[in-house]
């Protein structure tokens, strides 16, 4: 087997029974530890507001803080909580447009060393939209009570973009702490695809549409039945490692920029220890911890989760 649950400890959290699992993979070389993830805690999140948990991210104004949003439907804004769930309040994005906003990452704003999110509205259900767009923004100070909720945050820029051949679902974006970004999109019957923001010298104007280059096709293996549909991705403080999460499993990955990723895992990946609603958020929130957030799906409620990573090879720390 690929994998199999090393221990198993019963968890009960907010009146949720949560099984807490270690799974591991065999070890790729002689001498390496088998990379694995276990669950640490999970949480309801408080913020009834907060329905479709699609992307999460760490903030890097204050420590604990998570930003999240919501998906299609909602007004362009940012939703504060932490990994206990408690609603902290909300910001709204003065300028965007919530379409159909699918993941969000942290990172520097190019050309300085202030704090910025990236919102990704580039989800597509029917596979027929000509361009999507990645929001760029200076992390506010995050709210601090469910009440917080007038302030709003200038755009930086709206990155427009393109695919090369024909529309595509995507729910996950990578961006390095180099500025490289990527899109990798959420297929069916095939393997996720990776596409390249191409960089650009100065914001765009008013009507450009940038192309995206098409990089490759991830490792992922797909299945409808398993669930393992791409819906979020998140990278490493230090830049070297990628998480991909599907609605089942985690796939860990070496970056090379804005070349395709080389795969730590198997193609059907780790299980995820942790059964959610509908899960699509992930962050890292340390070398080697994670955070996982769900929409509610059928449940009544949606679901924050901190794992942590063991066996990372020492090359991808």
């Amino acid at each position: 087997m690929l994998h199999h649950p090393a221990t198993t400890k019963l968890r009960i959290v907010r009146g949720i029974v949560a099984v807490l699992l270690v799974y591991a993979v065999p070890p790729s070389a002689v001498g390496q530890a088998p990379l694995r993830v276990e669950l640490v805690d999970t949480a309801v999140l408080e913020a009834r507001r907060i329905t479709e948990s699609s992307g999460v991210a760490p903030s890097a104004r204050v420590h604990g803080v998570l930003w999240t949003h919501n998906d299609s439907g909602d007004e362009p804004r940012l939703y504060a909580t932490d990994s206990a769930g408690h609603d902290l309040g909300s910001v709204r994005v003065a300028g965007a447009r919530n379409v159909d906003w699918e993941d969000m990452a942290s990172g520097l704003c190019p050309g300085t060393a202030a704090p910025c999110l990236f919102v990704a509205d580039i989800g597509d259900n029917p596979r027929r939209r000509r361009s999507v767009v990645i929001y760029e923004l200076e992390e506010p100070a995050p709210p601090v009570a469910p009440a917080d909720t007038a302030r709003q945050t200038p755009l930086r820029s709206a990155i427009v973009l393109r695919y090369p051949d024909r529309p595509h679902n995507a729910e996950a974006i990578v961006v390095e702490p180099s500025g490289t970004m990527l899109i990798i999109t959420k297929e069916l019957t095939g393997r996720a695809r990776v596409y390249s923001v191409p960089p650009r010298g100065s914001p765009q104007r008013a009507g450009q549409v940038d192309t995206l280059r098409f990089v490759g096709l991830l490792d992922v293996a797909p299945s409808l039945p398993r669930m393992r549909l791409v819906t979020g991705s998140a990278v490493s403080p230090d830049g070297e490692t990628l998480v991909v999460r599907t609605y089942s499993s985690l796939h860990f990955f070496r970056l090379h920029g804005d070349s395709l990723p080389s795969p730590l895992t198997p193609p059907d990946g780790l299980p995820i220890p942790v059964v959610e609603p509908q899960g699509e958020g992930v962050a890292f929130t340390g070398p080697d911890r994670l955070v996982l957030t769900s929409e509610r799906g059928p449940a009544s409620h949606s679901l924050v989760s901190r794992l942590r990573i063991l066996g990372l090879p020492q090359a991808a720390r």
